[in-house]
């Protein structure tokens, strides 16, 4: 056999005895090589590709300030064209409820809706918090979900647009909130867990 390779023509399969034991190596080589097997992405790849959650809205108790502009004609008329649309009113209408909520739970408890109405300066309003929520609380369990919530928000909208041209101008606003003297003059039918909680045949 050893006869064999060192005579045979070389580039028929057979290698002179010379290169054998590089062949060997170099195979050898080769193998080692293959321990580094990919198994996954990189740690940097899978943080740049982690979803970006947004930032939770402060808690209307620890930032009064930032809830209540969504209270006013002005607040809510986002783009200042002066009228409301539904879109408008409707995204005030979440994120005042998203503040309401402190504990993040996914719904606004009689508690925290006080405490919201307190921070706001609104705690000697008419209704109490648990009247409002029981006016919008469509599953009788004593708390609002933001569904709850928001289809009442649509169903104030209806009314305030008393003459169906799909959005709140000024003059509608002001005939709904005939205000006293003061600062609440702008507040809506939903401020601040108040007003907008109310079934639409409050007004």
């Amino acid at each position: 056999m050893r006869k064999a390779i060192e005579t045979g023509p070389i580039g028929r399969g057979r290698l002179p005895v010379g290169r054998l034991p590089l062949a060997i190596a170099g195979a050898f080589l080769m193998l080692a090589g293959c321990h580094n097997v990919e198994t996954g992405p990189d740690d940097a790849d899978t943080a740049a590709a982690a979803p970006v959650v947004a930032t939770p809205l402060p808690a209307i108790v620890s930032d009064p300030a930032a809830a209540k502009p969504l209270t006013s004609f002005d607040g809510k008329d986002a783009n200042g064209d002066g009228k409301i649309t539904q879109a408008e009113y409707a995204k005030a209408a979440q994120s005042i409820f998203q503040m309401m909520d402190a504990d993040q739970s996914g719904t606004v408890t009689v508690q925290e809706m006080d405490a919201a109405r307190a921070a706001l300066g609104m705690s000697n309003a008419e209704e109490s918090s648990e009247k409002i929520i029981q006016q919008a609380d469509s599953d009788g369990d004593g708390k609002l979900t933001l569904a709850e919530w928001m289809a009442n928000a649509n169903a104030q909208f209806d009314v305030l647009d008393t003459n169906k041209d799909g959005v709140i101008d000024r003059q509608e606003w002001d005939a709904a909130h005939p205000a006293p003297s003061a600062p609440d003059a702008s507040a809506s039918p939903e401020e601040a867990a108040s007003a907008s909680a109310r079934p639409a045949t409050h007004r």
